[in-house]
């Protein structure tokens, strides 16, 4: 139950991300980016688009949502909705010297389900469930990706997890470069020299050379992990609870509460909103390749 509470945001977000692309209103899903009929649907309604319009409309929601996300939650994102530090708390569970081979190849076998779950809802948002099923029954191109993205969490869990955060992650880089006011919110506080040197939180640290005793640190995700390790140090010591506390700050003050914080984030809003109105403009679709393109052409020469 405390890990199910630990990641509860995580979890209510991971829901409705999994159920949208399986809702239908009418003749058209709630959310799709339907590559295989060349069109957007959003809402129960259908905007015919071609292939390379989607993919602009994919890095454009992506790009927009993340720079978002980074003036607005920062490293909260990190540590508390990333599905990386969701799989690092589960592993924790499983993944000790004392649990035996059995417990440690359920957890595996827990892993690899949820991995292959969202893997199977993050490419059920370019092609309807239906077909993804049949794609993955036939190993079709769709089938494959869910396969290959599915073995690369797996893979990026057990093997370069803290690396990639610290290193790769492009959203980390984004909190790295953009000036983000509260940039950590794991403090180490030891004024009493109460510290047993048991290296606990450096030792869970899913981060390469990381030590939150050493104070600040860019490539710190927030996950928590420490302050879970010196819990159980303290444990039983009526005393001290942790010498690692979590600073109560607004997650959605980040970049501060400024002018400049808010023009920003109008800025890309206005952006996104404009980008989009584009790439859906149905006088681009005579350059595309649309299953109903014959339909708009033989239409727009009526009109002519």
């Amino acid at each position: 139950m405390k890990f199910l509470h630990q990641n509860r945001a995580f979890l209510a977000l991971l829901i409705p991300f999994m159920a949208i692309p399986w809702i239908i209103l009418g003749d058209f899903h709630l959310l799709l980016f339907n590559f295989s009929h060349n069109r957007l649907e959003m809402g129960g309604f259908g905007i015919e688009m071609g292939t390379y319009s989607l993919i602009a409309l994919l890095l454009l929601l992506g790009i927009g949502i993340a720079l978002i996300s980074t003036l607005t939650l920062s490293r909260f994102y990190c540590g508390t909705l990333c599905p990386n530090t969701f799989f690092a708390h589960l592993l924790t569970l499983f993944s000790r010297k004392k649990k035996s081979i059995l417990s440690k190849i359920g957890g595996f076998t827990l892993l690899t389900a949820l991995a292959s779950m969202l893997a199977f809802s993050v490419v059920a948002y370019g092609i309807s469930t239906n077909e993804l099923i049949d794609a993955i029954a036939h190993l079709t191109f769709a089938g494959w990706l869910v396969i290959l993205l599915s073995l690369l969490m797996i893979a990026e869990v057990y093997m370069v997890q803290g690396w990639y955060c610290a290193y790769l992650c492009p959203y980390g880089a984004m909190c790295a470069i953009l000036p983000i006011e509260d940039r950590l919110t794991y403090r180490f506080d030891d004024p009493s020299s109460e510290c047993t040197e048991c290296e606990g939180c450096v030792k869970i640290c899913p981060i390469p050379s990381l030590d939150i005793r050493q104070g600040f640190d860019i490539r710190c995700i927030q996950c928590g992990l420490c302050e879970v390790a010196c819990e159980k140090t303290f444990a039983k010591n009526p005393n001290i609870t942790t010498l690692i506390s979590h600073d109560q700050r607004s997650s959605l003050r980040a970049g501060g509460r400024g002018k400049g914080f808010m023009i920003a984030l109008i800025a890309i809003t206005l952006f996104m909103f404009a980008g989009v109105i584009f790439l859906s403009n149905s006088n681009r679709l005579d350059s595309c390749r649309l299953e109903n393109q014959h339909l708009h052409t033989n239409s727009f020469k009526g009109n002519q």
